[in-house]
């Protein structure tokens, strides 16, 4: 058992008491780690098989990877990845998979084609797209131009200049960012990609929407910067993997309902939502790896710094799912955009909330469909959306009609990624917010990851991780 100081010991005496009828356990860990997604689950792994520090990670879900999204086709077992498509080449990420003994591959492609059409009419729109090279050579200009500011941002902002040395560019609108420097032709490869979760990415400060879609996605692009996939297709074999390696230092179904930290440690009260089991864990160090939401942060006993400086955060929530109703017409791929966007306005967009996009995958007539929402819309609206815009485009004879079609839609899977790309007011990035960021870590035994502290890819967040790892270490010998 671990040693624990006399400090540590009185909040043991102190934690809220549970049922007397209920199970209980008591855990004693080095650190505890709530939220088993990219982050979490890459710390976990290295603090405990690499550096021998005991652990707990808690996860709400039933399973480790948090947006990853694979499902297998029940019948012909072949896998379809609608959430993470493919891993970046950053840091050490294909040694992360060689040490789970994952063979890597290429992603697979599947064509399509693309009907650009009105969401809120059903009607086609004549969106005229630059010739290819066009598109490639503004992609490679916009490489240059933004390159130089990748690590002010990534993989966190340790390294934000003060606000008397930040880059002008970076607090434009991305709109006006774009045309500054004549990069409208790049403009339908980025936000089709990644730039849509953000919404309408034209109207946002160009350093967030950098975080959406920057520097390593041109060099993806451009073919400077691999991507890849395990070599079964199934991107959740790392998470499974994973999985099985940290065995019963994992919580599932679990959720934290009370916390006290101080600088001595933490003490969490958790439970599992579907045993009921309260399990009551006391560590030396706290890992946040969940989005710093109001509704996430409300069991973690914030201090009033903390809650101001969190609390300026604001979100898009995005879903995704697959549907395979017979009105969708195999090999297409329907693409939401505005009217007034005909022929060439590129950086017309739709504002959230809105279903971005309906695309063909593969598989029984399989369909993966995206949702980019305000912070008001939750799954429930998200999928009344997607029905709404399906009907729309049923009535406008956008689809085959199939006799046999169901006039509801037919969700074979569905996912709420939730609250992502944080981001903040200009006003705040000039009042030094992500200096005031970075000086949360470490508080009160907490230390925090995740796209809010770094950025939505999992690569990226992998690299972060080992940017935080010397601090949590810091004492523990």
């Amino acid at each position: 058992m671990i040693l624990l100081p006399t400090s540590i010991l009185s909040l043991v005496a102190s934690a809220s008491l549970v049922s007397a009828s209920s199970r209980h356990e008591t855990l004693y860990k080095d650190v505890v780690i709530v939220g088993g997604g990219a982050s979490g689950a890459y710390a976990a792994v290295r603090l405990r098989d690499d550096y021998g520090k005991s652990i707990a990670l808690i996860e709400k879900q039933d399973i480790l990877g948090g947006m990853v999204d694979s499902y297998v086709d029940p019948d012909t077992k072949i896998p379809y990845d609608f959430g993470v498509k493919s891993f970046i080449d950053a840091g050490n990420a294909k040694g992360f998979f060689d040490r789970f003994n994952i063979p890597l591959g290429n992603a697979s492609v599947v064509t399509v084609t693309t009907d650009y059409i009105d969401f809120t009419t059903g009607q086609v729109v004549q969106y005229d797209l630059p010739p290819f090279e066009d598109q490639m050579a503004a992609m490679a200009k916009f490489l240059a131009i933004v390159e130089p500011w990748e690590t002010l941002m990534q993989p966190g902002y340790d390294h934000f200049p003060l606000p008397s040395a930040i880059p002008a560019d970076l607090l434009l609108p991305y709109g006006e960012f774009i045309t500054k420097h004549g990069l409208e032709a790049a403009i339908p490869l980025i936000y089709p990609t990644t730039g849509l979760g953000l919404g309408n990415m034209a109207r946002e400060t160009t350093m967030f929407v950098l975080q959406a879609f920057g520097a390593s996605m041109a060099r993806a692009f451009v073919g400077k910067q691999a991507q890849f996939v395990p070599a079964s297709g199934r991107n959740q074999d790392l998470y499974d993997a994973i999985a099985a390696d940290l065995a019963d230092d994992v919580l599932y179904s679990s959720t934290v309902l009370a916390s006290r930290r101080s600088k001595a440690g933490v003490s969490l009260t958790v439970r599992n939502h579907r045993t009921g089991q309260i399990s009551q864990i006391h560590a030396r160090r706290l890992l946040l790896a969940i989005e710093p939401t109001a509704d996430n942060m409300a069991p973690f006993d914030l201090d009033r710094n903390e809650r101001s400086t969190l609390g300026k955060f604001t979100y898009t929530n995005e879903y995704t799912g697959l549907v395979n109703n017979p009105d969708f017409v195999s090999g297409m791929s329907y693409f939401n955009v505005p009217a007034s966007a005909a022929p060439d306005n590129y950086l017309v967009l739709p504002d959230p909330s809105f279903t971005a996009r309906i695309d063909y995958i593969g598989g029984d007539n399989l369909f993966r469909v995206t949702v980019v929402g305000d912070e008001s819309l939750d799954a429930n609206g998200a999928k009344k959306l997607v029905q709404k815009d399906f009907a729309t485009l049923l009535k406008a004879g956008r689809l085959q009609a199939a006799t046999n079609g169901s006039r509801a839609l037919n969700w074979v899977d569905f996912s709420a990624h939730g609250p992502m790309h944080a981001r903040v007011s200009v006003k705040d990035v000039r009042d030094g917010f992500f200096q005031k960021l970075t000086a949360l870590q470490g508080g009160r035994s907490t230390w925090w990851t995740g796209g809010a502290f770094s950025v939505n890819f999992q690569t990226t967040l992998w690299e972060y991780d080992e940017l935080i790892l010397p601090g949590i270490l810091k004492g523990l010998d």
